[in-house]
């Protein structure tokens, strides 16, 4: 009689489609995942497919793909997200990345202008740029856009 294969848990399931979509914005095949973590290929596809793995295994997906240490145990406990070394939040589906606050106020003050000289010809540009200051003053005042450091 053949032995029963053991159901994948929800955060198992996450953690391999967390894992898998990873590989793929690294531009990995599943080969080339596996030797870039330094496991077999069987080992790589059991992550991959929400299969149970050793610490040691999470630790080398972690370092391999540049993820924080800790990231894969998180997943497993609950975590909905695994953090990268960058800071990158990666969540399943998508990548949550921070934009420093100074990069952020560049681009909303881009974002104002643009939508002011399409909308508003007849504004100056000293109004345009009172205006888009006074935006990302509001945005800060209401802390929608973080302070400058």
């Amino acid at each position: 009689m053949a032995a029963a294969t053991e159901t994948p848990t929800d955060q198992q399931t996450l953690l391999g489609e967390l894992v898998m979509q990873r590989r793929i914005a690294l531009g990995y095949t599943q080969v080339q995942g596996s030797k870039a973590c330094g496991l077999s290929g069987q080992t790589y596809w059991n992550v991959e497919h929400g299969r149970p793995a050793s610490p040691t295994t999470y630790a080398k997906v972690e370092h391999g793909f540049g993820m924080r240490a800790g990231s894969c145990r998180a997943v497993l406990d609950g975590a909905d997200s695994i953090t990268l070394t960058d800071g990158t939040e990666l969540i399943s589906g998508a990548q949550i990345q921070r934009i420093p606050a100074e990069q952020l106020a560049d681009d909303v003050r881009a974002a104002v202008n643009s939508a002011a000289r399409l909308t508003l010809p007849d504004v100056t540009h000293r109004q345009t740029e009172a205006m888009t200051e006074r935006v990302v003053e509001e945005l800060r005042r209401l802390g929608l856009l973080p302070e400058a450091s």
